[in-house]
C-alpha cells in the first residue's frame, strides 16, 4: 500500500505538470526495500514508482533525500538513482542490497554487517558522492538540506539524468577487478575515473 501511494503521488504530479501546473515531487529515502513477505506485490509496487519517476522527471525535477541511518536499499535504491538530484547526508546509505543480505548470501568473510566502519565506507553518503552517485552531500542540518532542496528546483532538470548515463557506469564496472575485495579507495578511483557522464 505504501508503494501503491508514493506512486500514485508522482502520477498525480505528472498528470498536474500535463495540465499545466508545475508540481515538482521530493523524495525522503529511508527504506530496506521490499520485504521477502510481499514479494512480486511489492516489486509490482517498486516498478510502478519507477516509472512515476521517469514519466515525472521528463517535466519537472524530482529530489530525493537520504539522510537517515536506515539508508535506502533494493528496489527503492533504484529509484533513488532515477531522481533528478540526490542529496545525502554523511550518515546515509545506499546500495542496491543491504549489508545483511550480502553477508548471507556472500559470507561474513566476503561482508562483514557488523562492521560499521567498513560498510559505511561503501555505502554510506560521503562515497557514495565521491562516486558520483549523489548530487549534494550535506551535513544532517535541515536547513541545510532545504537550502539545497530549493537550489536544485531552481536549476531544472540537469541536462543529462543520471538513469540516462549508463554507459558511464557499465564502462566503471567493466574495468572492475571482482577477484578482490572491494575498499572504500579503489570504488573511488574506479567511480572516478575515465571520462565524465
Amino acid at each position: 500500500m505504501g508503494g501503491a501511494k508514493l506512486a500514485c503521488a508522482l502520477e498525480l504530479a505528472a498528470a498536474d505538470n500535463r495540465q499545466g501546473i508545475p508540481t515538482r515531487a521530493v523524495i525522503l529515502f529511508e527504506t530496506g526495500g521490499v520485504r521477502l513477505q510481499e514479494a512480486n506485490l511489492g516489486l509490482a509496487a517498486i516498478a510502478e514508482i519507477h516509472a512515476a519517476i521517469a514519466d515525472l522527471s521528463r517535466y519537472q525535477p524530482v529530489v530525493g533525500i537520504i539522510a537517515g541511518t536506515v539508508g535506502c536499499f533494493g528496489g527503492m535504491s533504484i529509484a533513488a538513482g532515477m531522481c533528478s538530484y540526490l542529496i545525502v547526508t554523511r550518515e546515509a546509505r545506499l546500495g542496491l542490497n543491504g549489508p545483511q543480505v550480502i553477508e548471507q548470501e556472500a559470507g561474513v568473510a566476503e561482508y562483514d554487517s557488523r562492521n560499521r566502519p567498513f560498510i559505511w565506507s561503501l555505502t554510506g553518503g560521503e562515497q557514495r558522492h565521491a562516486c558520483g552517485l549523489a548530487d549534494a552531500l550535506l551535513e544532517d542540518d535541515s536547513t541545510l538540506i532545504r537550502q539545497q532542496l530549493l537550489h536544485f528546483i531552481a536549476s531544472g532538470l540537469p541536462a543529462t539524468p543520471r538513469h540516462r548515463r549508463s554507459q558511464h557506469y557499465l564502462q566503471r564496472l567493466q574495468a572492475m577487478d571482482s577477484s578482490v575485495q572491494a575498499d572504500a579507495a579503489t570504488a573511488r578511483q574506479l567511480f572516478q575515473s575515465g571520462a565524465k557522464p
